[in-house]
């Protein structure tokens, strides 16, 4: 997601008003990074079901390590701010 809204970045920053672009691409950025968005949060929503399952047994200290690890992915992608872009509501569990 991160490299997508790079290259959305350096598409913008050569864009010049009254101008062709200096390169021509399939432009599919924004369809891949609701993909990916939208991948990431369904993930998310099962990582969690998951770990918060007690029946799956997995020794507790490395069920605290695994939601940790993953609380550290979700803020970096909500850092991002894609859910404000989408649109989306997100719950940070």
């Amino acid at each position: 997601m991160k490299s997508l809204l790079a290259w959305e970045q350096l598409k913008q920053s050569e864009t010049r008003p009254g101008q062709s672009p200096a390169f021509t691409v399939r432009d599919p950025i924004e369809t891949d990074l609701r993909d990916e968005y939208s991948f990431f949060l369904s993930t998310s929503v099962e990582m969690h079901a998951i770990l918060n399952d007690l029946s799956v047994n997995t020794v507790h200290q490395d069920r605290l390590e695994l939601k940790k690890k993953l609380i550290e992915v979700e803020h970096q992608v909500y850092s991002l701010d894609l859910a404000q872009r989408f649109g989306q509501v997100t719950s940070r569990q």
